[in-house]
């Protein structure tokens, strides 16, 4: 069952469509016009004027509407698309980025997380749109883990410079943490990063070029989407279905020539949530192995299902597996870890050299602490069961199925719409009522249509009840679907 949906009637005199909503005042601005018309995009997405996922005028529209060239305009939304304002394809229209927020004057973005700290983003607003761990016992922790080291003869050591892969120590906890995920490797073939942006980073610039194709799933993390186009590369979709990327797919897409790179993410899949049965986990590989494809495995959220067969372990020859710490103990540590192929592993040590000398050792001296003395497995454990309660609330007030069916309860819920529903007449209808979710737009790959659907967060929300009001108040926007709604 999908949700379904037409327009809500109670709703229509509030929601202002962002392709005939929006214009910049460009009075005051200096210089070109182009960036006069780009500054004033970015600073409608820093005040909340324009959420993610809104849809913006065409080049035409806008260029009547300012009384300037249609050039003019197209360079305007070039710029921001530089900048990571917006994604575009043709077919499909320009959409503002969904999971980060602009910053005015900055040339770039902070997450959106910073919401809640942003003048004009409006009081009261619930923003259900960006994939960050819930917090709780992590900051008691903290405290104690930097008590014990202020007082440790090793606080010295761990601040000064280490090897580009990691100490030794810090290595060794990364096989323990891998093997969590299912991964059995040994210190050598490990390296310890900044995050898993971080290790997705090291990974294509050691095995890709500018110029080269990157296949991935057709509706994947956007922060890969901003990546590939800032490392040069140019990303096509692989279809996808509800077990994941499809080997047959991936086989054709591989088959066209000088595709051989490829970035999947098979358990709970962002942002579907989908998990990737074992089965067709070794028809990828299979597949990879006969197109000499390499694979880079992203295992984020893979610690939220029950254990899985790593591809990795599949093809240890031709996967990067990376994850990080980031949603199962804190985003603040930034600490990851890499799985490499032993042929990989120098020219993926100069890659780490050369763009951030070393992980941070600090963090991973915490994160080796806390794997030693139980406070990881504690944390990890308590970030499954917080998952598990704010799915339980969703399932109650969006009236969904329970994980009966076979979903894995994940931080985030992808909803599907029907009846000729657009995600975007959603998303402006649950900002309407306050509330901000991302539409399947912001994660499309490709020129292909974006998929009607949204992606709400469950963790995003401070406490189980700002959770409730916010998924409330979505349901009140859904209340005059025809269809109940139903998770996919």
């Amino acid at each position: 069952m999908t949700i379904t949906a037409t327009t809500v009637p109670s709703l229509t005199p509030q929601i202002r469509r962002g392709a005939d909503a929006w214009a910049p005042n460009l009075a005051g601005h200096d210089g070109p016009l182009y960036l006069a018309i780009a500054d004033s995009l970015a600073s409608a997405i820093a005040d909340g004027t324009l959420p993610s996922g809104t849809r913006l005028p065409t080049h035409r529209d806008l260029a009547v509407r300012l009384g300037v060239t249609i050039g003019t305009v197209t360079r305007a939304y070039a710029e921001a698309a530089r900048r990571g304002l917006t994604d575009g394809t043709v077919g499909r229209g320009t959409f503002v980025r969904g999971l980060e927020l602009a910053v005015p004057g900055s040339g770039g973005l902070v997450g959106i997380d910073h919401e809640r700290a942003t003048p004009g983003a409006g009081a009261g607003v619930i923003n259900l749109s960006v994939n960050r761990p819930a917090m709780g016992p992590q900051v008691e922790a903290l405290k104690a883990a930097l008590a014990e080291l202020s007082a440790s003869d090793d606080l010295a050591t761990v601040m000064g410079y280490q090897f580009p892969a990691g100490a030794p120590a810090h290595r060794a906890a990364g096989t323990e943490w891998l093997k969590r995920a299912g991964v059995q490797v040994t210190p050598d073939r490990v390296l310890v990063t900044t995050g898993c942006q971080n290790a997705q980073t090291i990974a294509l610039m050691t095995v890709a070029r500018p110029g080269d194709i990157l296949l991935t799933e057709a509706l994947a993390y956007p922060g890969l989407t901003s990546l590939a186009r800032r490392l040069g590369l140019t990303l096509e979709p692989v279809a996808l279905d509800e077990s994941g990327m499809r080997p047959d797919a991936l086989e054709a897409a591989c088959r066209g020539g000088g595709r051989r790179f490829v970035y999947l993410t098979p358990t709970i899949q962002n942002p579907t949530g989908s998990v990737m049965p074992e089965d067709r986990r070794r028809a990828i590989a299979e597949v990879a192995e006969r197109c000499d494809a390499i694979l880079i495995e992203d295992d984020v959220h893979g610690f939220l299902a029950a254990p899985q067969v790593p591809i990795a372990m599949l093809a240890p020859e031709r996967t990067i597996f990376v994850t990080s710490v980031s949603k199962a103990l804190m985003p603040g540590l930034r600490t990851g870890y890499m799985a490499m192929p032993r042929r990989m592993m120098v020219a993926a040590t100069e890659t780490l050299r050369a763009t951030t000398l070393m992980a941070p050792p600090l963090m991973a001296e915490i994160v080796a602490r806390w794997l030693a003395d139980g406070t990881a497995e504690a944390l990890t454990r308590w970030q499954v069961q917080e998952a598990a309660r704010r799915n339980e609330i969703a399932e109650r007030i969006l009236d969904l199925p329970g994980p009966a069916d076979g979903r894995v309860r994940s931080f985030h819920l992808w909803l599907k719409l029907e009846n000729g529903r657009r995600a975007t007449d959603v998303v402006e209808a649950a900002r309407a009522q306050g509330v901000h979710v991302a539409t399947g737009a912001a994660f499309a790959v490709g020129r292909g249509p974006a998929p009607e659907a949204i992606r709400i967060s469950l963790s995003a929300a401070a406490d189980h009840g700002e959770l409730a009001a916010g998924l409330s108040r979505l349901a009140e926007a859904l209340r005059f679907c025809p269809d109940e709604p139903a998770l996919i």
